[in-house]
């Protein structure tokens, strides 16, 4: 991904009323682990008028669907002592079993996240279309630059929302993002459920303008908003799941288009061997960002970092401490990375 982007992705610049209304409407519920079994979306609609008052004008997010709910993060009296040195903007280390916050710095501070966005743009079409849905690409949704980062998508080709999703988490690909917005209801319908998802998640430091993360003076997360979205998503989706913590994913050649092979960008997968995902992103504006998550155990730890000068190694360093603070053994690789 590079940094400024001429797609013009139809920057909502009232979507920031789009979640006040969508918090009105997406009411949060308790703290999640997610209850297993397929999902249930709650429909936005549009309210029926009272009599003798005009109806409501329909915004571009009805008729998407949201997951109402929250992610319980919590901060304790004192945070534990000892953490490395981190060399990042903004983070936060959060323990996904019980929401206990174990590491933070500027959690709720918004700034560009790049290709963590994409996190957010996997759950919203994870809520609204099933994995098997065909989507045809069209030539507006190909209006990267030449240096973006891409899956290799060519106009009237047409793919699966499941193979989209690869594309766009695997390799970060900015065509695929787009291709899942623009192709299915339109990137601003896309965009501004988005943000209705957030809202609906009780969350409130973040605004999102496009789906793929080129930097947009509208699209600003907070490391706290980031971790909620993918614990969020996590519990929720299996697929996301597997897709992020693929090394490589092989697309056979249909009939509709060709063979892809995808290879997944996210290094934190190579520098610790407790790690199963989740997303990396680089633009000029916002550096290198990572969303990590490694297991070991069976305990699960969440790291966010934004503009963070090696995101991998941090988060390895930071993970590694994680597990070090919930007196679990440290895995003898993790320890070889150079502090």
């Amino acid at each position: 991904m590079r940094g400024v982007s001429p797609m013009a992705p139809h920057p909502l610049r009232t979507a920031r009323l789009l979640m006040s209304v969508a918090a009105a409407v997406c009411t949060a519920g308790s703290a999640l682990p997610v209850a297993p079994g397929p999902p249930h979306p709650t429909p936005l609609t549009v309210a029926p008028a009272v009599s003798g008052t005009p109806a409501p004008t329909p915004q571009p997010w009805f008729d998407m669907s949201v997951a109402n709910g929250s992610v319980g993060l919590w901060k304790p009296p004192a945070l534990p002592a000892g953490s490395p040195a981190i060399a990042a903007r903004a983070g936060i280390l959060v323990d996904m079993d019980d929401g206990e916050i174990l590491w933070e710095r500027r959690p709720h501070v918004a700034l560009p996240p790049a290709s963590l966005t994409k996190v957010l743009s996997s759950l919203v079409a994870l809520e609204n279309f099933s994995p098997g849905r065909e989507v045809t690409v069209t030539r507006g949704a190909l209006l990267q630059a030449g240096d973006d980062s891409v899956m290799g998508l060519r106009v009237e080709e047409t793919l699966t929302v499941q193979e989209l999703l690869e594309g766009m988490l695997l390799p970060s690909g900015d065509d695929a993002a787009s291709a899942i917005a623009v192709d299915t209801v339109g990137e601003a319908r896309f965009v501004a459920a988005m943000n209705a998802q957030v809202a609906a998640l009780g969350l409130h430091d973040s605004h999102f303008a496009n789906s793929s993360g080129l930097d947009d003076p509208d699209l600003q997360a907070s490391a706290y908003d980031l971790a909620a979205i993918a614990t969020f998503t996590y519990d929720r989706y299996p697929l996301f799941d597997r897709i992020v913590g693929s090394r490589t994913i092989d697309l056979p050649a249909t009939p509709d288009h060709p063979a892809f092979r995808l290879t997944n960008v996210n290094q934190l997968l190579g520098d610790d061997p407790a790690a199963v995902g989740i997303k990396p992103g680089w633009t000029g504006n916002a550096g290198w960002c990572l969303i990590g998550m490694a297991v070991q155990d069976g305990h699960r730890l969440l790291a966010v970092l934004l503009d963070a000068g090696n995101a991998p190694r941090e988060e390895t360093r930071l993970l590694t401490w994680g597990f070090q603070v919930r007196g679990l053994p440290v895995m003898a690789s993790a320890t070889a990375i150079p502090g």
